[in-house]
């Protein structure tokens, strides 16, 4: 069902929205810093994803994806994932989301549900029970986040310590860490502070992403 959306949600301005609501998964990926605008390496994940759940769309969110300056770029990208959120959780009530980000994408997907709370970045809420801890999102694919925060339950990988941008109240990630993944090893420069391998970083859809694939799905079918 196709649905021309006029809509005043979140933030002061009006935008117009044409949304197809689907009977699988609504996929929303979140690049990382300096993709071309698209899915990005973690499209890869989204096409398994949607190989295993029938009359799923992927969709790529809007924002610059600048790696300097990173903080401009990060804001404007969480402020568009939440409007993007909401939106289709208001529009298309009976799909549910997969939210996957990739470095500073997941920095972003990260920010939206569990709220901003690192140092030198505006603060913003989680996300409110209509959805977080309903059927709105399903599942969240987290890979190289900046804002890794070591204790989390959610934490898949070799790494110990803190991202670069961790989180100064990670408990607002407690509403979503039953369906949330995320992957940072150790070396990794930004989702384990004082890391200094790349590849590391680049590394994590081809040593996770069937792992992150078929969490995703679970989660899917478990909600």
């Amino acid at each position: 069902m196709a649905l021309l959306v006029y809509v005043d949600a979140i933030f002061t301005h009006l935008v117009w929205i044409n949304f197809t609501c689907v009977s699988g998964a609504h996929i929303i990926a979140v690049r990382g810093s300096l993709e071309p605008q698209g899915p990005g390496i973690i499209g890869a994940v989204a096409q398994q994803i949607m190989s295993a759940i029938p009359d799923s769309d992927l969709t790529s969110l809007r924002y610059p994806a600048m790696y300097e300056p990173y903080k401009p770029s990060q804001i404007e990208g969480v402020e568009a994932l939440a409007l993007a959120v909401w939106q289709y959780a208001a529009f298309c009530p009976d799909t549910k989301m997969i939210l996957r980000g990739y470095s500073q994408g997941a920095h972003i997907v990260a920010d939206v549900m569990c709220g901003t709370s690192a140092v030198g970045f505006p603060a913003t809420a989680p996300q409110p029970p209509s959805i977080s801890s309903k059927n709105a999102v399903a599942a969240i694919v987290l890979m190289g986040d900046p804002s890794t925060t070591k204790g989390q339950p959610f934490h898949i990988g070799s790494s110990t310590g803190d991202g670069i941008f961790p989180r100064q109240r990670p408990e607002g990630c407690q509403c979503v860490a039953a369906k949330t993944i995320s992957f940072c090893d150790a070396g990794d420069p930004f989702c384990e502070a004082g890391g200094h391998d790349l590849r590391t970083h680049m590394s994590y859809v081809t040593t996770y992403g069937h792992f992150a694939a078929d969490f995703a799905v679970s989660m899917f079918h478990s909600t």
